[in-house]
């Protein structure tokens, strides 16, 4: 057999894991159930627009942002990301190792930064409308905070790994 040689410039990395985080899949449904009662609500209401209109346009709308924080504030492109449609982790994720901290800075960008994006249409949109928009942003994010909660001791060291069925944090 032939020893294959390995490339003084290759980099090899070895990562430690740290801790997992199964999905509970009771959890899961259960979550999106929450959701599904709050459209329910609205078609009783006679009033599902503001529901269909956050449904289409909070996705579009944190995919524009990560988009914006990579290739304005990281300066990198956005090759390692992939759009889900799974909670946690739904809409646009990475699909290879990223820093706990870089997510954790990545999310409090976005939290704070599509709330003040619906606020400043408050004049112009109905405040229902703004509610909706706000009340879906905050349901899409809290699941990811929750596992970012979890994995808070790991925050200086920890690089999360985000599979179908689970999120593993690791050290390099």
């Amino acid at each position: 057999m032939k020893e294959q040689q390995v490339s003084k410039e290759a980099s090899v990395y070895h990562y430690r894991l740290l801790s997992r985080i199964h999905y509970n899949p009771l959890y899961l449904k259960a979550y999106w159930g929450l959701l599904l009662l709050a459209v329910v609500w609205d078609f009783i209401r006679w009033h599902p627009l503001p529901m269909v209109i956050s449904i289409l346009t909070i996705p579009l709308l944190q995919t524009l942002l990560i988009y914006l924080y990579f290739t304005l504030k990281e300066k990198r492109p956005l090759r390692a990301w992939t759009v889900q449609f799974r909670l946690p982790w739904f809409g646009y994720v990475p699909s290879s190792y990223i820093s706990l901290e870089r997510l954790q800075k990545l999310h409090l960008h976005l939290t704070w930064v599509t709330i003040v994006i619906c606020g400043c249409f408050y004049p112009w949109l109905p405040l229902d409308l703004i509610v909706h928009l706000v009340g879906l942003h905050l349901w899409l994010l809290i699941p990811r905070y929750i596992l970012m909660f979890k994995f808070r001791s790991y925050g200086a060291v920890g690089y999360l790994k985000i599979n179908e069925a689970d999120t593993s944090c690791y050290a390099q």
